[in-house]
């Protein structure tokens, strides 16, 4: 698993669509709540980390960096 700091998560409805979004795309998707900024974390490699982005962008979440 790795994970990302994403912004403008707000609540498990901001959570769960992100998991519903990328699900199909990427699989399964955790959110940690518990931290600020929000964490996504999943399974992902290097080259597909910008169609993440896209995707996060797309929804309205603001990707922010890895934590490595």
């Amino acid at each position: 698993m790795r994970d990302f700091k994403v912004n403008n998560i707000h609540c498990n409805g901001c959570a769960n669509r992100i998991k519903n979004a990328l699900k199909d795309e990427f699989g399964e998707v955790e959110v940690n709540l518990d931290a600020e900024p929000k964490i996504v974390s999943l399974e992902i490699t290097d080259e597909l980390i910008p169609k993440l982005r896209a995707n996060l962008d797309e929804l309205g979440f603001e990707f922010v960096e890895e934590i490595k």
